[in-house]
């Protein structure tokens, strides 16, 4: 019996140290932090330079990606921005030094929250300058540093201040070369040095190696927020675990203890087997049911305190996968439907300006379905979205009732639908609904309105809010009490309803095995939240944090709830995979299948969202970034304080450095990002460093 016993304990033990990686430190070596002789030591002509550039705002006070003499450097204008973090030993060095190279005679200094260091001389050519900053002048932390340069220098064509080939920030340096980071299949580590990434301990997190180097030994810190750590000394193959910092965001130090270390293999692991995703049975058809302008937290599924109810989303959920934190790429209708009907983000396709139309060139959702061999069929009420914008290509039939007549109610769409559908029982069919119940006008519906708003009321919107009023009410030309403010909402709430009791209608049509619906939205809406009404004027989780349900079990498990964060963008290559259909080259998103199923799961994946390109935030698991565009920026727990109402980048710095990194390095790289090569922002594969490693850069004088 104690045989048996201790036979089922080896079997438990061994289960529970099932790990599968999920992040790799070598693919993403372009996040790493080098630290050598005390300094945080920075190689300005790397990809991963753009990660401490001021996220190149209001205007890049740096190019980067060039190169000098054969070096590999960034150029410096007269007012370079640099933000860093720091460890407070870092912090008390107070020195940067500059590797550079100038054409002039001029000066340079450094300055930090009004402090500055003394104006150093620089002669022409290559030469290291070292800048003393006042004592308390860096912090513990996010540090911003500005270079205040004297003069113009003129490299090649290009107009700039210096060429710099490496920065180190903290003890003085002593440097000759740029941190020798990674050959490209290795990490090194020199003795006494250090490598750092600011990464979100997973479930069951370890974290596994392959070292080289005779007595090699890797000194392991992992600190979190309120003084939460790890210490230990990583092995070879010899996992060293992490678990105690589960969900916890980190500054993982990896320091060459007692001689140089190269590590061939450097992974967190998660617990858990790798997921083996399915790809087969395909649907035969594909129905996209987007309601237009809804927010997330009027679903219980999102928000359980919501008063809205939704009982067929409700029901749907259980059989589809949610994905809990999904954004779209644009704040208002025309931008984020284009980066949903073409995978891609806005700065890629350009549909921002009032009169812009999309670029023909893009494969859009009809033109990936329509090869398959499935028909494809369009029923809109948003008037932006038709043929004359740029929508028309692909469709056997493309219907936007806003221009056509035909009812803009979401029943009128379902009574068109079922028409329709009369035709294609046997042939397979791709069927888009863009419903606007509850876009302007906001009506009400019985018997919801009447729950939402029981109290009497006689003022200009007892039946509804129209287009017109809102108009006026945005311009300031139509006051609004607080009275009519709740006779609003409760509008719009009652929208929500019954577009949702239409849904349900809609799915009374379909054949659920061998159905794929998608059930989402294209942006939110603001009722006074922050001090307005609408859409388009900013980046808050009511305008850009939408629902997105996919069900269709065979390839999206029933009831699976996917908290990693997704895009708009990833719908089309989603579409495209199950279908069987060929993805753009073009495409930047990547498709859900296998998330769904697990694989990427684990690790936190952003969302991001564009407000026109004049702001942007991301959400990279409980936390939220907005950049705006002057480069200031506000960091936000998004998971307790959806209100946005505590800015935390002074209090919590390595969560903000975390996200930082990761916005810093999809805002420098964005038009050329495609998730399905590279990875996503916080999460890279191998492809990443090695394409922006070695694409040309731009030669400068020689």
């Amino acid at each position: 019996m104690r045989t048996f016993a201790l036979i089922l304990a080896l079997f438990a033990s061994t289960a529970a140290r099932a790990a599968h990686p999920v992040f790799d430190l070598i693919a993403n070596r372009t996040l790493a932090h080098a630290e050598r002789g005390g300094a945080l030591s920075i190689a300005a002509g790397t990809p991963g330079f753009a990660r401490y550039v001021h996220f190149s705002r209001p205007l890049p006070s740096w190019k980067l990606r060039q190169v000098e003499d054969g070096k590999k450097v960034a150029l410096a204008q007269t007012q370079a921005i640099l933000e860093v973090p720091l460890t407070l030993a870092q912090a008390r060095g107070a020195t940067v030094t500059l590797h550079l190279k100038s054409t002039v005679k001029q000066t340079v200094r450094a300055s930090v929250a009004g402090k500055s260091s003394p104006a150093v001389p620089v002669a022409e050519g290559w030469q290291t300058v070292q800048l003393t900053l006042p004592a308390g002048a860096l912090i513990d932390g996010e540090n911003k540093i500005t270079l205040g340069f004297a003069n113009w220098s003129k490299f090649g064509d290009k107009r700039a201040s210096a060429a710099v080939e490496w920065i180190d920030v903290g003890a003085p340096s002593t440097a000759t070369a740029p941190p020798a980071v990674s050959d490209g299949a290795a990490l090194t580590i020199a003795k006494g040095d250090a490598l750092s990434w600011f990464v979100q301990v997973p479930q069951g997190g370890a974290l596994e190696s392959h070292l080289e180097g005779a007595g090699c030994s890797i000194k392991v810190h992992a600190a979190g927020h309120g003084g939460a750590h790890v210490d230990g000394t990583l092995g070879d193959n010899s996992p060293l675990d992490l678990s105690a910092l589960a969900d916890k965001v980190v500054r993982l130090t990896l320091m060459a203890d007692a001689a140089a270390c190269k590590l061939s293999s450097a992974s967190l692991l998660a617990g858990g087997d790798a997921a083996v995703v399915k790809r087969d049975p395909r649907p035969k058809n594909i129905v996209f049911w987007l309601t237009d302008d809804t927010r997330s937290d009027k679903f219980k599924l999102y928000n359980p305190k919501t008063r809205v109810e939704t009982p067929v989303v409700d029901a749907f959920a259980k059989r589809a996968t949610l994905f809990k934190v999904a954004y779209v790429q644009g704040n208002e209708s025309r931008v984020s439907h284009a980066s949903l009907w073409t995978g891609v983000y806005p700065s890629v396709h350009r549909f921002i300006a009032e009169k812009a139309k999309l670029d023909p060139k893009f494969v859009t959702l009809p033109e990936a379905v329509k090869p398959t061999g499935r028909a494809t069929l369009g029923l809109m009420g948003n008037g932006f979205i038709d043929a004359f914008w740029g929508f028309g290509e692909g469709w056997d039939l493309l219907r936007n009732h806003i221009h056509e007549g035909g009812g803009l109610k979401a029943e009128d769409f379902v009574v068109e639908a079922k028409k329709l559908l009369a035709g294609y029982t046997t042939k397979p069919y791709f069927l888009y609904i863009g419903s606007i119940d509850a876009h302007v006008s906001w009506r009400a519906h019985l018997p919801w309105i009447a729950k939402y708003d029981p109290e009497p009321y006689t003022g200009p919107f007892v039946k509804a809010c129209l287009d017109p009023q809102l108009d006026k009410i945005v311009g300031g030309k139509l006051p609004v009490t607080d009275r009519d403010r709740t006779r609003i909402l409760a509008l719009y709430d009652s929208d929500v309803s019954y577009n949702d009791q239409q849904f349900g209608k809609m799915m009374e049509l379909l054949n659920a095995e061998d159905t794929m619906i998608i059930f989402t939205s294209d942006h939110g809406e603001e009722f006074w939240d922050h001090g307005k009404i609408g859409h388009g004027q900013s980046l808050r989780e009511e305008l850009v944090h939408v629902p997105l349900l996919i069900s269709y079990p065979p390839l999206f498990p029933a009831g699976k709830v996917v908290t990693e964060g997704v895009e708009i963008i990833d719908l089309l290559p989603t579409i495209a995979e199950a279908v069987g259909g060929k993805v753009s080259a073009d495409v930047q998103g990547e498709s859900l299948i296998g998330l769904a199923q697990g694989e990427g799961a684990g690790y936190p994946r952003p969302a991001v969202a564009s407000q026109y390109e004049l702001a942007h935030s991301m959400r990279l698991g409980r936390w939220k970034l907005w950049v705006g565009g002057s480069g200031d920026t506000r960091l936000f727990d998004a998971m307790v304080d959806a209100a946005e109402s505590k800015e935390l980048s002074a209090e919590r710095p390595v969560e903000r450095r975390f996200i930082t990194d990761a916005m810093g390095m999809w805002m420098a790289y964005q038009s050329q990002w495609k998730k399905t090569r590279w990875g996503v922002a916080s999460n890279h594969k191998p492809e990443l460093a090695r394409d922006l490693e070695s694409a040309p850069t731009t030669a400068s004088s020689k």
